[in-house]
């Protein structure tokens, strides 16, 4: 599952790639657009400077929303169109609002929190931290699958959490994977591809296959209660996704008309 997932992240992301461009350079002209004039007019040691960052990091948040639910369409090999954006802001933002203030908050909360934590300078405070610290981590491979479970399954937004919560300690390995190489890999490249390919639309279409891909194991365990659930017959349940992708080589990627 683990070879078919990058392969099929990495076709669907080559078979559009002009859209991948286009909504990652649209996502940092917009992002650099509101952070720079903060930077630019206003001092660190403003009251004002931390709370137009909070606001701003919201607001990105908000667009990654639209960005993933563009980036789910292209998963399920759906075409997309600019005219799409509108609709899709406004069937995301509530969730990605609250998404983004609840995960800000932790944020804060948990920063702080470390750094009392340390500042006591004792066993006690070490072990705290350290227990902060891995309470961090895990909620990070959480919230990882929240625009992908947004995109796909329903609920409000505690439930919605909750889920991920179960996709991430169901698939704790490729949790880790994505969190911890898909992710920081598609970052470092996004700036090295001049932030058009990679980047937030290229790691939430990876997660959006990747949530596809698990809900057909999920389908299967459904339609078969008494079978292994360390026995998933990937290759089984993922053949009309092979079918889909089919066979590529790089003579056709380059020349598909040729192919």
């Amino acid at each position: 599952m683990f070879f078919f997932l990058m392969k099929k992240a990495f076709f669907d992301g080559w078979d559009n790639l002009e859209i991948l461009f286009i909504t990652n350079l649209a996502f940092f002209i917009v992002s650099a657009a509101l952070i720079w004039p903060v930077f630019v007019f206003l001092r660190p040691t403003s009251p004002v400077f931390p709370a137009l960052l909070i606001m701003i990091s919201i607001l990105e948040i908000v667009l990654l929303g639209v960005v993933s639910a563009l980036m789910s369409s292209l998963a399920d090999y759906r075409r997309v169109s600019w005219a799409d954006v509108p609709r899709l802001l406004r069937e995301t933002w509530k969730q990605s609002l609250v998404f983004g203030i609840a995960m800000l908050g932790f944020i804060i909360s948990s920063l702080l929190g470390i750094a009392y934590c340390l500042s006591l300078r004792n066993l006690l405070g070490f072990t705290l931290s350290m227990f902060s610290f891995w309470i961090v981590i895990g909620v990070y491979l959480t919230i990882l699958w929240y625009f992908p479970a947004r995109n796909r399954l329903q609920g409000h937004f505690g439930k919605l959490l909750k889920k991920c919560a179960l996709l991430m300690l169901d698939n704790f390995p490729l949790s880790l994977y994505l969190g911890f190489v898909i992710v920081p890999i598609y970052l470092i490249a996004w700036p090295m591809t001049a932030f058009g390919a990679f980047g937030p639309s290229g790691i939430q279409l990876y997660l959006n296959c990747a949530l596809r891909l698990l809900l057909y194991k999920y389908d299967w365990q459904e339609e078969n209660p008494n079978g292994k659930r360390n026995r998933v017959p990937w290759h089984a349940i993922l053949i009309h996704e092979k079918e889909r992708i089919g066979k590529r080589s790089i003579r056709g990627m380059i020349f598909p008309w040729k192919d």
